[in-house]
């Protein structure tokens, strides 16, 4: 696609997510109002009542204060359901996003991209069609890793991961409108450390080939980078986990009754994070049975 359009369509795309529309957001919207929202944005859709029966594959649109959001459903986790977040603006795709069409309407389901709604907020939600059976199988091959890629024409464009790419720029916005739904499940499980903002310095990389590492294995956990999710994964083994545990982060003790399989780290530049500065300000005391 030629880079000048693939520039229009992005601005037209923050445009319509950075201008807000004067509604009172401690209220539902009405029909009305939420057509008039719809009809800024790109590929309006027909408006349908939420199905009750709530079923993996069904994708819904609900509106964050002026923004719509539309997702899919693909899992059920305790009390919540774990969903992914999917845009109408297609041509902004990369290749870990998988194209579909549901009611003649194309869009892209971001498979990294994923976040929790509870039943009531789906429910609330408006029902905007069910993706493909052949797609939805596709979609959950990709994501539990049967296939390393999705096909050719089932996805967007291949970029490298670099801001200058405006599908790298589109990817960090669609997880920053759906961050504070995205770390619900492990705020709750207090699973999320935060690095402190003045020592993020201590652990930047000090040289371009230090960048290449993304995953790195420490001494009793695992560091994963998520570069578009701007997060990393600090994942233990089996053996670890439900122990009790102390994990010191630059000196912040974060106490485990039961340690999760996943521990989530924010507050830093993931991308220009070294690995292994993290992990020497990382320490984990479990105790073992």
């Amino acid at each position: 696609m030629d880079k000048r359009l693939l520039e229009l369509i992005y601005m037209d795309y923050i445009k319509n997510i950075e201008s807000p529309i004067e509604i009172n957001t401690e209220s539902r919207l009405d029909i009305e109002t939420k057509k008039r929202i719809l009809n800024k944005f790109k590929t309006p859709v027909e408006l349908k009542k939420a199905e009750k029966i709530i079923k993996e594959g069904n994708i819904y649109l609900f509106f964050k204060g002026h923004i719509p959001i539309y997702y899919l459903i693909l899992d059920r986790i305790n009390d919540l359901y774990e969903v992914l977040k999917v845009s109408n603006y297609y041509e902004l795709a990369n290749q870990n996003d998988m194209i579909t069409k549901v009611n003649d309407e194309i869009f892209a389901v971001e498979t990294w991209n994923n976040f929790y709604l509870t039943e009531e907020e789906i429910k609330e939600s408006i029902f905007i069609g069910k993706i493909p059976e052949e797609d939805y199988k596709i979609l959950k091959d990709f994501i539990e890793g049967r296939i390393k890629n999705l096909p050719e024409d089932k996805r967007g464009l291949t970029v490298p991961l670099d801001e200058n790419f405006y599908q790298i720029k589109f990817h960090q916005k669609e997880s920053e409108i759906v961050r504070e739904y995205k770390l619900r499940v492990f705020e709750e499980e207090e699973n999320v450390i935060q690095i402190p903002p003045e020592r993020e310095k201590e652990i930047l990389i000090s040289f371009v080939a230090g960048r290449e590492k993304t995953v790195l294995n420490c001494d009793k956990f695992l560091l994963k980078k998520l570069p578009e999710e701007n997060l990393i994964q600090m994942i233990f083994s089996p053996q670890l986990q439900n122990k009790k545990a102390v994990i010191t982060v630059f000196g912040e003790e974060y106490q485990f009754l039961s340690l999760p399989e996943v521990i989530y780290i924010e507050g830093c530049d993931v991308e220009k994070t070294d690995l292994e500065k993290l992990c020497s300000a990382i320490e984990v005391k479990v105790e073992l049975d």
